[in-house]
């Protein structure tokens, strides 16, 4: 029996947050979060003109019932470990020395981990990205990871995170753009962004190596394309940020969990896809979908043999060249 993503009650991390007085890490309790249902607001293309009635839906596709048995009471204790890679929003370590209080009977059941840490000047990213892992809770361990769970703790003012400054963001500025793909910003993500002194975190399933640089099979690219598809059919939109970093193979080295067929069509995919702090949840059609992200999965797989071949890589604006493939 898998170990299930809501059993994590509360995390004690260590080797995260530093003493100030003494420069010495120390644990930290965190605790499990829940995202409000509407912490991400919808956006609606309006149906104004008749030639768009096949392509807009009249709603977004409601939220489908939980399949995870009632919320666990497990404590999880690990380390940061190694260092895997970071984005504009968050750093991810490796877990280690990983122990349950509230063990399930097969250890095997909890594959490797890892924990992704947002900046201090992120939390709403982070926060937006846990509400999508819980709208595509049917997706997890097929097209995306698993996730279990979104915690907090609230740091004094004698502890820092070295990590923030250790790894810091290519960009500048306290902005978080995350909160402009939002028609209105949920009062609980405006105080998020005021914050400066919360150790937010999400802990997932480790995954595998991000698509490499270079030309890819077709069973590679027609696989990679059903994971945009499989989100398309909960509403989501991903096509926001179609990047190969964001693209990580299944997980392969144990201990791990077994990927599961997608729910909807059956295929078991070598891929998933990871970071959804840009995500929509909208009004689109699969048909209105398969022409947003075609384009831009075409583009990425583009860029990504020129850069396997050593050419410099363009980034092209994500308003040219939508159509399919």
């Amino acid at each position: 029996m898998a170990f299930p993503q809501n059993a994590i009650n509360s995390v004690t991390l260590g080797g995260i947050v530093q003493d100030t007085a003494t420069h010495q890490f120390v644990p930290v309790a965190l605790h499990r979060m829940t995202a409000p249902l509407d912490l991400v607001s919808p956006q609606f293309d309006p149906l104004v003109r008749p030639s768009l009635a096949p392509f807009l839906l009249e709603s977004v596709p409601e939220r489908l019932p939980s399949r995870l048995p009632p919320p666990g009471m497990a404590q999880l204790h690990c380390h940061a470990g190694k260092f895997i890679g970071d984005g504009h929003s968050s750093i991810v370590f490796a877990l280690n020395d990983v122990k349950l209080d509230g063990t399930p009977p097969d250890e095997r059941s909890v594959p490797r981990l890892v924990v992704k840490i947002a900046r201090s000047n992120r939390l709403a990213a982070l926060a937006r990205e846990a509400w999508f892992y819980d709208e595509m809770e049917c997706l997890q361990g097929s097209s995306i990871a698993r996730c279990y769970g979104w915690f907090e703790v609230d740091l004094s003012s004698n502890q820092i995170v070295p990590a923030w400054r250790d790894h810091p963001a290519e960009e500048s500025g306290d902005y978080d753009h995350a909160l402009d793909h939002d028609a209105t910003v949920h009062p609980d993500q405006l105080k998020r962004t005021a914050r400066r002194d919360i150790l937010s975190v999400l802990v997932l399933e480790r995954l595998g190596d991000k698509l490499p640089p270079g030309r890819h099979s077709r069973t590679v690219r027609k696989d990679i394309v059903g994971l945009y598809e499989d989100a398309s059919h909960l509403g989501v939109g991903i096509a926001q940020d179609v990047r190969r970093h964001n693209i990580l193979e299944a997980p392969h080295e144990q201990p791990c969990l077994p990927s599961l067929a997608s729910p909807f069509s059956s295929r078991t995919h070598s891929w998933r896809l990871v970071d959804f702090e840009f995500g929509l949840k909208i009004n689109y059609t699969l048909a209105q979908f398969k022409r947003s992200y075609k384009g831009h999965v075409r583009r990425m797989f583009r860029d990504t043999e020129e850069e396997g071949a050593g050419n410099i890589m363009y980034i092209y604006p994500e308003s040219e060249d939508s159509g399919s493939e």
